[in-house]
């Protein structure tokens, strides 16, 4: 008993003392293990990146406000620095990797074959570079004397040359370039300016380049990469291109100046190349289609023109007649456009035509067509279907389907349909002097004054009916009938409604109309006040039912008029 007393006391103890143990525990501050490789780093304070190797130079990157530069100097001439532009995504990759690099342990300080030391203000920082861990996916760092071990893509980031860091497709942005000026010497003096957006080649021509053409050099140009940098320096002969940004001025990767040709020093089964972005060399393929696009555009013009009247989607087009058309919203001067009609006519200006000469004798009409871009073109057309862009050394002769198309006054690009209303809003149908009302039934309607159109007598409705209400006569309900009133042909009513709904235009009549009814229309909607639309409707003809609607003589269907007969009768 004694020894079981004595044991329940020993273990109470030893609870209490493990308590207060883990009390004491839990109120130390532990420090968190941060294994960030540069601690607290804060990519946008670096101003400064130097690598450093044996026997070679030195190779700083500094902040130039937006952009890198580099500061190469030679050990044997320190003052002689070049000061080119950094490719700014390898700077990138260096800046993410000291940002999310972590050790995964320590060790002794490893060899290192290169140091990269950050600058940020008046802080540095240096970390050495070692080898990899064979077998492994790690590799040794040196940093602040003693050794890390990183993934092997840390150290992979922070290990760069001068030609890791290089821009080495000078011209990668040449598609962005307002204008190419290209001169020197690719089989021939060469002299030529392509410029603008679609592009032209403005000299020697002054015309629309072919797609193609525009796009192989602008393709040969691009994929000009430099592949080693001269062991000395790179004196490039042969060759000048030069870009300029949208701006007209140099100040982005749209805008180089390089120059292209002899052999690279220490290399000569390449090319040297200099210019903006330092000497490089490049392969002799990739200067042989540079060469093989300015042949290219040495051709005549008919071979390299663009056979399309305009090539980009157009926004605005003035027409022939001078009346605006804008295919984005749809409208044509003061009135809704037809989709399938605007439709056709940029198929028209986008479809290839014959190269032929311009002809002597001066345009007759003018169309003149803006992108989304703000680029006009003026398409001159003259009287033997054939059409030039204005100033252009060539003309172009469309099909004669495209031809018509082109040359279709503005009106007939309007919307075909007159106006759009729901058939049961029709509440009223005036045919010269007789009145249609509809009444609160659908297919219920009366004439006034009753005509050979009327339903049988025996449909009628007393001459003494009341109206049931206060409405204006055009618009009582059936019940509420005038004495003159009489039921009215439902069926010819209903179909003569469900199309003067929503007339479609069959074309445009020239010539003069002599009225023979005038319809009117009163539309009740459930909320507004009514409205009304008028047709002045001439003597039917072989293509269709002749009608005045504002100021445009048109075609209906032939039935229009036919009905329009019946129900005035």
């Amino acid at each position: 008993m004694i020894a079981t007393r004595r044991g329940l006391v020993v273990l109470v103890t030893l609870a209490v003392v493990l308590v207060i143990a883990v009390v004491i525990d839990l109120g130390r501050t532990r420090a968190p293990d941060d294994r960030a490789l540069v601690p607290g780093f804060d990519p946008d304070r670096v101003t400064e990146l130097v690598w450093e190797r044996a026997d070679q130079a030195a190779i700083r990157v500094v902040r130039d406000g937006e952009t890198w530069r580099t500061r190469t100097s030679s050990p044997r001439d320190p003052d002689a620095a070049s000061h080119v532009p950094v490719d700014p995504s390898a700077v990138g990759e260096v800046l993410a990797a000291l940002r999310g690099a972590r050790w995964h342990r320590r060790g002794a300080p490893p060899s290192v074959h290169a140091t990269l030391t950050i600058v940020a203000g008046s802080e540095r920082d240096v970390v050495g570079i070692g080898e990899p861990i064979a077998g492994t996916e790690q590799a040794w760092l040196a940093d602040d004397g003693r050794g890390v071990v990183v993934d092997s893509w840390v150290a992979r980031a922070l290990d760069r040359d001068l030609l890791a860091l290089r821009i080495k497709a000078p011209l990668a942005d040449i598609r962005r370039a307002q204008t190419i000026v290209i001169e020197g010497n690719a089989g021939g003096l060469v002299q030529i300016r392509v410029g603008g957006s679609p592009r032209r080649l403005e000299a020697p021509g002054g015309f629309a380049l072919a797609a193609d053409i525009a796009g192989d050099l602008e393709r040969a140009l691009s994929e000009v990469t430099i592949v080693r940098l001269p062991d000395g320096p790179a004196t490039a002969h042969g060759l000048t291109i030069s870009t300029t940004d949208e701006r007209g001025a140099r100040s982005d990767r749209a805008a180089a100046h390089l120059i292209l040709g002899g052999s690279c020093p220490g290399a000569p089964e390449l090319v040297a190349v200099s210019g903006t972005d330092g000497d490089g060399c490049v392969e002799r393929a990739a200067v042989a289609a540079v060469e093989h696009a300015i042949g290219r555009l040495r051709q005549p013009p008919d071979a390299i023109v663009e056979r399309r009247p305009v090539p980009f989607e157009p926004r605005r087009i003035v027409l022939a007649d001078t009346v605006e058309l804008d295919t984005t919203a749809l409208r044509v001067g003061d009135a809704p456009a037809d989709p399938a009609r605007v439709a056709e006519l940029l198929a028209a200006l986008a479809a290839p035509a014959d190269v032929v000469a311009v002809p002597a004798k001066p345009a007759i009409q003018h169309l003149v067509v803006t992108g989304s871009a703000g680029t006009t073109i003026t398409l001159d057309l003259f009287a033997d279907h054939v059409l030039a862009r204005h100033g252009e050394p060539v003309a172009l002769r469309p099909a004669p389907g495209a031809w018509n198309l082109l040359v279709r006054p503005s009106r007939e690009l309007r919307d075909v349909t007159l106006w759009l209303e729901e058939p049961t809003t029709i509440t009223t149908l005036r045919i010269d002097d007789v009145s249609y009302q509809r009444g609160a039934v659908i297919g219920d309607w009366t004439r006034r004054p009753a005509g050979a159109s009327g339903a049988k007598p025996t449909d009628a409705k007393p001459a003494d009916a009341k109206p049931a209400d206060a409405r204006p006569a055009d618009a009582r309900p059936a019940d509420a009938r005038p004495a003159d009133a009489k039921p009215a042909d439902a069926r010819t009513l209903e179909a003569l409604v469900a199309l003067l709904a929503a007339p479609r235009s069959l074309g445009f009549v020239d010539d003069p109309i002599a009225i023979a009814h005038r319809v009117t229309l009163v539309i009740t909607p459930p909320i507004g006040a009514p409205t009304e639309h008028v047709l002045a409707l001439g003597a039917p003809r072989p293509a269709g039912c002749p009608a005045r609607v504002e100021r445009d003589a048109i075609l209906l269907p032939a039935v229009v008029c036919a009905q329009v007969v019946t129900l005035a009768n």
